[in-house]
Formats: C-alpha cells, structure tokens, sequence
C-alpha cells in the first residue's frame, strides 16, 4: 500500500491508523466541502452504558465551504462534555493515567478550524503511537485520484469496514461483546501504544 488519501476526523478510528501505519504516504484532503454525519466531526467511544457519539459542532454558515473554512461552535461546551465522557468511559482502563495528559488540552483549548483542530489531535495520536509519518496536505481538489487508494469517503461511519479488527481487551467487555469501529484512543487506553496492532489488521471479507 503506497499512497493512501484520508479526509480530516475527529479522534479517528483504529481502521484509520491502520490505513496510515500499512502507507508508505498518505495525503490529508485539505480541499473538499465539509461533509455531514461523518468521521469529520464526529467519534464513537465505549462506554458502560455502549457505544456513545461525540459530535464536534460547528458553525452552519461556514459548513457550506471549504473543509479547512470550516470553524467550530462553541456557544454549548462541547469540550467539557466530551471529556468528561471519555474520562468517565475510560479512567479505569491500563494505560488512561498515562495516555490522559497527552489529550487533555486538546478539550481546554479553543480552535477556531476544525481541519485545524484535527490535524493536530491526529499528528498527537500518530505520536502516540509511534507512527512516524505526516500527512501531506492536498493543495488542490480532485474528484478522483489515480494511482491513490482514495479513502476519503470510504471510511464512514455508515459503511462496514475494511480491515477486520481483531478482538483486544475493552474495559467493559464483561458486559459487551468486542466492539469495532470506535475511536483509536480506546485501543491506546486499553492496551497502549501497540502498532504492531494496526499492522497486522487483515481485510475484511464482506
């Protein structure tokens, strides 16, 4: 897998830094229209009561433009809440103590751009996993890319998945059957910084 194009997402999911840890580059579409009810401004976590979305406002009159126009509502505390929601989901997992301050001031301090916002909680969590790559951000719109595996629209929360992920310990399993497709900080929190992971997710037969 050579060349790989992502949109922008909020805490991305574990299919998503698979996508990256397998490229050898991987570009960022930086030019497209926002586009609703996907990964771009929303995340799944586990919770006690199941699966919970985040949703990462933002501003109507600026969702009609360019992704990286886009700017984000604060008028409800959405930080406040998110976090609260993911720190109550997963303070008792291993490695959240650990991991808690590398995420924490990504819920105190104020974007104004949510491609902005998520290209430096993304380039955090590739740190965090010991992926040493950056993305390449687009300069121009292409409707297709050729001799690019386009993903922009592929990785959604309302398509299977790609890559069949392989069960890991989640801090409510007790109660839950494995969950896939929630964001890559439940993989972080639960068993840590593990690539070896993401590079051994297979593709799913469908």
């Amino acid at each position: 897998m050579k060349e790989i194009v992502l949109s922008t997402a909020y805490l991305p999911t574990i299919e998503y830094f698979a996508f990256i840890a397998k490229s050898e580059v991987f570009f960022m579409e930086a030019q497209e229209n926002f586009q609703k009810q996907t990964y771009r401004n929303r995340a799944y976590i586990m919770t006690s009561g199941g699966v919970q979305m985040l949703i990462l406002p933002t501003r109507h009159d600026t969702q009609g433009g360019c992704i990286r126009d886009v700017r984000i509502d604060y008028k409800c505390d959405w930080q406040t809440k998110h976090w609260r929601a993911i720190e109550t989901a997963y303070s008792g997992t291993p490695y959240f103590l650990y991991f808690r301050d590398f995420i924490f001031p990504f819920f105190q301090k104020k974007y104004e751009f949510l491609f902005d916002f998520n290209l430096e909680l993304t380039l955090e969590l590739l740190r965090l996993f010991k992926i040493k790559k950056v993305p390449e951000l687009t300069g121009t719109f292409e409707k297709e890319y050729m001799g690019k595996l386009d993903l922009r629209n592929r990785i959604h929360p309302k398509l299977p998945a790609i890559f069949s992920e392989q069960p890991y310990h989640q801090i409510f399993d007790d109660r839950y059957p494995f969950t896939s497709g929630v964001s890559a900080i439940d993989l972080l929190f639960n068993i840590g910084p593990d690539t070896s992971y993401l590079l051994n997710l297979q593709k799913a037969q469908h």
